[in-house]
């Protein structure tokens, strides 16, 4: 019998994903990310304020930066919302 699947967290699991997408260079510095309704969609969540969850956690930890009114991006040397 396979082991029991450790339960993770949705705002973990995007957490991850996110950092994935950067470190491949999917999502470079200044990269503006998907709304939170999208990246809802995209990870099948239920719940926008899951995604804001991980993206807060992510901001806090300087790997992405928000600009009022025009989206959150992927922090970086020289990163800025003007690059996306």
């Amino acid at each position: 019998m396979p082991a029991p699947r450790k339960f993770e967290p949705h705002y973990r699991r995007i957490i991850a994903d996110i950092r994935e997408r950067i470190a491949s260079g999917e999502w470079p510095p200044g990269h503006k990310l998907p709304s939170t309704k999208a990246l809802a969609e995209m990870y099948e969540v239920g719940s926008q304020s899951t995604v804001r969850q991980a993206i807060t956690i992510l901001i806090e930890t300087g790997e992405l930066y928000g600009h009022q009114g025009l989206g959150v991006f992927v922090a970086g040397r020289g990163a800025t919302a003007s690059e996306g």
